[in-house]
């Protein structure tokens, strides 16, 4: 019987992901159906597939399967899996086989009229040629584990046949089995892309390092010009919810919103710029609902229990809004924290639009967050905690869209199984 993933994996191979070269409209398209691929759980950590892909010019891979299990490269022993199957009548081709996140394999686009598929930068693609010992047979590949970048619950595994050294060219179409097809307004396109798996992938907290700060020290005004502000450490934030590029807000916004950690003896640091062309803080008073509209937001704790961790919010206008949560949600929002920002503006909050955004740079003392968190004081280089960064804004002043530094995997801000790993280092 065909399981979840194998009739999810029927619908991925009639989805829009559109194809590079010249494959050309198929005359029967719109009519044509869904090919499931049968998974068939051979033996743990094996799934086989009952299936057979014909490719133009009379290529053939049938019978193949999955061994091993995804796990990203990072917070742990990272794993890829090995793909196996039987080929015929490949000779003389080249061959890529790839792993990518699911919507990202599912992503199309159009230029000049004609049908792409854009590239992706967490893929793992292995190439390989057919002839001499690898002419036909069985045939073996590895791909690696996920990137440290990779926060996607499913990665699709995927198959492209080329006319030998022609990977930037025409890949040969996938005429029976299941593939990514191309549409184009009413004309469906054959794929040049065959869709072999649907794999779960572990998930994993993001890992990030605050850097210890030198001798000059940080001076809170929000211009992020110090030098351990220009270390390697900058964070991009993510989709909230499912660790996705937001690349359509990030659009709206004018770039990614990027965060920096650092520490010294007396303070913990965070740093953040972020693209607006519309800033936007109506509320002025401590304490203000700032999460209805926008805010920076930083959540600190010892660990990911959901208990005694603490909330900041701060707004482009400055204005503060904390608590803290001996339980989970059980939050004392009249308790004011003794941290400390300084917000840099690149526009006018009181006229709409012309603007470029706004930087902040944020202190928390370790004796405050040792008194109301399970963290350890004195913290030395080693020392973990566990965070999550969030960005709130309403681009039309309207609708409310969350980005975070690790995704919630649930809609909750306060979700803290998958927070960030925070470590200090010298």
């Amino acid at each position: 019987m065909a399981s979840a993933r194998g009739r999810a994996l029927g619908v991925l191979g009639l989805t829009s992901a559109l194809a590079c070269g010249s494959e050309g409209a198929s005359e029967q398209g719109s009519e044509r159906e869904a090919e499931l691929v049968q998974p068939l759980a051979e033996a743990p950590g094996v799934t086989a597939y009952s299936g057979r892909i014909e490719f133009e010019g009379g290529g053939v891979i049938q019978n193949w399967r999955v061994e091993g299990s995804l796990a990203p490269d990072r917070d742990g022993p990272s794993s890829g899996v090995r793909l196996i199957f039987d080929a015929e009548g490949l000779e003389g081709r080249s061959v890529r086989v790839g792993m990518l996140p699911a919507l990202a394999a599912a992503r199309q686009e159009v230029a000049f009229g004609s049908p792409g598929q854009p590239g992706e930068p967490r893929a793992n693609w292995t190439r390989f040629d057919f002839g001499g010992d690898r002419a036909s047979g069985t045939i073996e590949v590895e791909l690696l584990a996920p990137g440290s970048d990779w926060h996607a619950a499913d990665a699709v595994i995927v198959l492209e046949v080329h006319a030998r050294g022609e990977l930037r060219g025409h890949r040969l179409a996938v005429l029976r089995g299941p593939r990514s097809e191309m549409v184009n307004g009413e004309a469906r396109f054959e794929g040049g892309r065959a869709v072999l798996a649907l794999l779960p992938v572990e998930r994993r907290p993001s890992v990030v390092k605050a850097a210890r700060v030198g001798a000059e020290g940080i001076t809170l005004d929000g211009r992020r010009d110090e030098a351990v502000w220009r270390a390697d450490g900058a964070q991009r934030l993510l989709s909230s919810r499912t660790g996705e590029p937001p690349r359509e807000l990030e659009e709206q916004l004018g770039g990614p919103t990027w965060v920096w950690f650092a520490w010294d003896e007396e303070a913990l640091y965070v740093a953040a710029q972020l693209p607006d062309p519309d800033l936007y803080a109506p509320h002025e008073r401590r304490d203000d609902p700032l999460y209805r509209d926008e805010a920076f937001e930083v959540f600190l704790a010892a660990d990911n229990s959901g208990r005694a961790y603490l909330e900041h919010q701060v707004s482009a206008r400055g204005v503060h809004f904390d608590a803290r949560f001996p339980e989970y949600r059980k939050g004392d929002e009249a308790w004011n924290g003794s941290w400390r920002s300084a917000v840099r503006l690149d526009g006018e909050l009181d006229e709409r639009g012309g603007d470029r955004g706004w930087s902040v740079e944020l202190a928390f003392p370790w004796a405050e967050l040792c008194a109301e968190t399970e963290l350890r004081c004195p913290v030395a280089a080693g020392t973990r905690l566990r965070t999550n960064v969030f960005r709130l804004d309403k681009p039309d002043r309207k609708s409310q869209v969350g980005l975070a530094l690790s995704p919630t995997l649930r809609p909750d801000f306060h979700a803290w199984g998958n927070a960030a790993v925070l470590e200090l280092i010298d």
